[in-house]
């Protein structure tokens, strides 16, 4: 130790401390700049498919613009109000719904799928024309008891497989804008 302190450092030990405070400080807000931008999606309310699911509902109960919209939507307050206008249950879930209700603030669901922005996908085209059941796209969300923590992703090479099996347009233009 008494080699290291007769060493000479152009800094002293409080600079030393101020730019690893620094760095330290540079590391943390990247940290949060990254989560933020390529993390996971947070959901207001940690929503259990499964358990709606196992009470008879449809995707398309909660999700009702399939039939005229390219998006199948998310579900509104009114439409969560539908069934839990009175409490269902006991669970952190329950209560944040209700908080909600009570504000009549709306649910900021936050988007769980991603298609490419040069891709057009419909849901009418597929759900009601092509009459394609959810889960060929969304797999098994409905046993989900909590929403999926990245944001999930569609890629070309299924689609195209779909439509190879469905007979369906493997034209660039059918799907590219």
């Amino acid at each position: 130790m008494k080699i290291l302190r007769n060493i000479n450092v152009p800094f002293s030990r409080n600079q030393i401390l101020a730019i690893l405070g620094g760095i330290l400080v540079v590391v943390v807000i990247l940290i949060f700049i990254f989560g933020a931008v390529w993390g996971g999606v947070k959901q207001p309310i940690s929503f259990n498919h499964k358990i709606h699911a196992e009470n008879d509902l449809d995707c398309l109960d909660c999700h009702p613009y399939f039939n005229e919209h390219a998006s199948s939507g998310r579900p509104s307050l009114e439409t969560c109000m539908s069934c839990h206008e009175e409490p269902q249950g006991e669970s952190l879930a329950e209560k944040k719904l209700l908080e909600y209700i009570k504000s009549g603030n709306e649910i900021d669901w936050q988007r769980l799928y991603r298609v490419p922005e040069d891709v057009y996908f419909s849901h009418r085209r597929h759900v009601v024309l092509g009459q394609i059941d959810c889960m060929t796209c969304h797999g098994n969300i409905g046993e989900s008891p909590k929403p999926p923590s990245e944001p999930l992703k569609i890629t070309m090479k299924k689609c195209m497989k779909c439509h190879e099996e469905k007979e369906a347009s493997n034209d660039c233009i059918a799907c590219h804008r």
